[in-house]
């Protein structure tokens, strides 16, 4: 008799030195479903799907697909079973084109002379983008495409190897709002041709959207099985976390509205992919400003022309340096705020002189090394502060003090005391980990680029909140997120960015969510906003 289930885990679990990342996990998946996975970061989805994969085999129990139990050593295997994967942390080789990514693995050769024959797969994988909607260069090399473009590559080496069970991990995290609603619709059009799909997500509104059942996961252990047509997103929120979530909100006010800017860009053009056109804007103390926008409009050149990695062609980038300077009358040298333009300042040089503390959106590629501990990543920012390293050499008290402060106030998880690389850690404890770094190091001004993508909302909660004291305590914040949510929930003030341009900056209260909506699609007409 044929099984009605697609995937059956039974008493799986997985143990790594000193973690238990999965503890007796049974449930099954029904064929021609979309099931949701869905936990708090760390809870062991990843670490599960990775077993399914093939990338880890359990230290107890097993798995079966079709009914039939199965040992599952290697991807390829999996692949041969007719499972996929598209992984959080991506699985790319940087050096190699984005077709030659899709591809490996499964390459065409010409007959007898075994040479790669990439014209059939380009024609396949172009099907696959029109039909889909998931639209990149073929030709770029990865490491130059951006964290949206390669999360699509992902997605497509999936779909390129026409698995009949599907597992997404996270796949919507970087992807646009028109991207993901053409995403969550594909998965409706593998379940209606019979395809199974196992969907980790911390975003509850795309699971009640698209899944039928969803399992929650706390701690490593199962919590239980819901049918999501019959379940409340809140509920679903209260299972993984173990309680009622409550999201905090900004109250919209500076405390200081006439107070100088920390930063203030004026007139500003940067060359780019997506270059900046005349911008200008100023944060304040105790001021978030939050960037609305769809992705790809200028936010990644914006978000380095901040902290340094880019320079403007013209333009100035003004804030308050401290500088010893002598006094004419008493021929002393004494400290004095002066304001000064910083455009053409470069990142070593913004570190040392300027406060400016960065929460990248590529945490992998500029925020973390991976090889490294948590503990010894926690102290990267400071190793030019004379009490983390006089003379050169490390004060090991002190890392271990910063790390375990990190570690207590942010609720970072799988650290295994802290000797855990950073590359093992779930996407959203490296998350934490790099906001509790940055937020802990001394500083005038934040730049957070996409602070709580691939966090559970118990993180969400966490880290708003800890956004929020930080006005509260007098930083500038700038916030870059891709979530209007996100942008609506914190924002003092919002500047809409578009193709490079400032369309409208004003006090969040001014703004409705639909005009919001209008200016980040360029449905305004020209000359309707003004920069502020």
């Amino acid at each position: 008799m044929e099984t009605q289930y697609a995937v059956e885990f039974e008493h799986i679990t997985k143990d790594f030195v000193g973690i238990r990342a999965n503890d007796d996990v049974t449930f099954k998946v029904k064929k021609g479903t979309i099931h949701a996975l869905i936990g708090e970061n760390g809870a062991g989805k990843s670490t599960l799907t990775s077993i399914l994969f093939g990338l880890y085999e359990p230290t107890m129990g097993s798995i079966k697909i079709n009914g039939k139990t199965t040992i599952i050593k290697n991807p390829n295997q999996a692949n041969d079973l007719g499972i996929g994967m598209v992984h959080q942390h991506f699985k790319l080789v940087d050096v190699y084109t984005n077709l030659e990514n899709v591809i490996m693995g499964s390459e065409f050769t010409l007959p007898r002379l075994n040479f790669l024959d990439k014209s059939i797969a380009s024609i396949k994988i172009k099907a696959i983008q029109d039909l889909y909607n998931l639209k990149f260069d073929l030709k770029q090399q990865t490491s130059k495409a951006s964290v949206a473009t390669q999360q699509k590559v992902e997605i497509m080496k999936m779909l390129y190897r026409d698995a009949d069970i599907l597992v997404f991990d996270e796949p919507t995290a970087v992807l646009t709002d028109q991207e993901i609603k053409g995403l969550l619709e594909t998965m409706k059009v593998f379940r209606e041709n019979g395809k199974t799909i196992i969907f980790i997500s911390h975003k509850l509104n795309e699971v009640k959207e698209v899944a039928d059942e969803a399992t929650v996961i706390r701690k490593g252990r199962v919590i239980g099985t819901f049918d999501v047509a019959t379940t409340s997103i809140e509920q679903m929120a209260e299972a993984m976390v173990g309680s009622k979530v409550v999201l905090p909100l900004n109250d919209g006010k500076i405390a200081n509205p006439n107070s100088e800017p920390v930063l203030e860009f004026e007139n500003v053009n940067v060359k780019a992919n997506v270059s900046l056109h005349d911008v200008s804007f100023k944060v304040r103390p105790g001021e978030i400003l939050a960037f609305a926008g769809v992705e790809g409009n200028g936010q990644e050149t914006l978000e380095k022309t901040i902290y340094g990695l880019l320079k403007p062609k013209s333009g100035s980038i003004f804030m308050n340096i401290k500088k010893t300077v002598k006094n004419p009358e008493t021929n002393k040298t004494v400290e004095k705020v002066v304001r000064t333009d910083i455009a053409k300042w470069g990142v070593n040089k913004r570190n040392k002189v300027s406060k400016i503390n960065v929460v990248p959106g590529d945490r992998h590629k500029y925020c973390l090394v991976l090889d490294f501990n948590i503990e010894d990543n926690s102290i990267l920012r400071r190793l030019n502060y004379k009490e983390f390293a006089p003379f050169g050499l490390i004060n090991f008290k002190k890392k271990r003090d910063l790390f375990k402060e990190i570690e207590v106030d942010f609720d970072v998880r799988g650290t295994n005391d802290g000797i855990s690389l950073a590359r093992s850690l779930s996407g959203g404890n490296q998350q934490k980990a790099i906001v509790g770094r940055e937020m802990a190091t001394e500083h005038e001004l934040l730049l957070i680029v996409q602070p709580t993508r691939g966090l559970d909302v118990g993180a969400i909660k966490l880290i708003h909140s800890k956004i929020i004291k930080e006005k509260e305590a007098g930083k500038a914040i700038i916030l870059i997120s891709y979530e209007l949510d996100e942008v609506l929930a914190l924002a003092d003030t919002i500047a809409v960015i578009n193709s490079g341009k400032i369309l409208s900056v004003r006090p969040s209260k001014e703004y409705t969510r639909a005009e919001i909506g209008l200016l980040m699609a360029e449905t305004v007409k020209k000359g309707e906003e003004k920069n502020a």
